[in-house]
């Protein structure tokens, strides 16, 4: 085996993990912690993540790891207020949100609101969401349950039967 080999091979099965991995990790981040921290977190938790290769390919579920480390990460970072202008004004009107859901999320606990916005703000199932939290399909469904129904309240939506 020729010296150059196995470092090529480490680095084309990282550049495979960090292509699967990355948007994922960095879309839950950013509904956990805002724009600004939550990709600050998930380039943390990559670098980690090739630094520690070897333990990474050994793990069960590789990416809800990596977003405890990315959480890890951001208590470095302080206590900081998630912004409310982080989303274009373009972007909350072409999917017509009222201004008034930016504060109701943020009263939301992180997970509840991680759970919120990862099933309809970026499309991912409930079984896709408790796998990256390490949790239950019935935990995610009861944050997403107890989150919409603070949010209905918080908003004075009213269900129309």
């Amino acid at each position: 085996m020729s010296v150059g080999r196995k470092p090529r091979e480490r680095d084309h099965a990282f550049r495979a993990f960090f292509e699967a991995t990355e948007p994922k990790l960095r879309q839950a981040l950013v509904a956990s912690y805002g724009p600004i921290d939550g990709r600050e977190a998930t380039i943390d938790a990559l670098s980690w993540a090739w630094e520690h290769w070897a333990e990474v390919t050994a793990m069960r579920n590789p990416t809800a790891y990596l977003y405890r480390v990315g959480q890890s990460a951001t208590r470095r970072f302080g206590t900081r207020r998630l912004p409310l202008a982080g989303v274009p004004s373009e972007a909350v009107e072409a999917i017509d949100v009222t201004p008034e859901l930016m504060p109701s999320l943020l009263k939301l606990s992180t997970q509840q609101r991680t759970v919120v916005v990862l099933v309809h703000g970026y499309g991912w199932s409930q079984t896709e969401v408790a796998a990256l939290l390490d949790v239950t399909p019935s935990t995610a469904r009861e944050h997403l349950a107890r989150a919409l129904d603070r949010l209905r309240r918080d908003l004075e939506v009213v269900d129309v039967d």
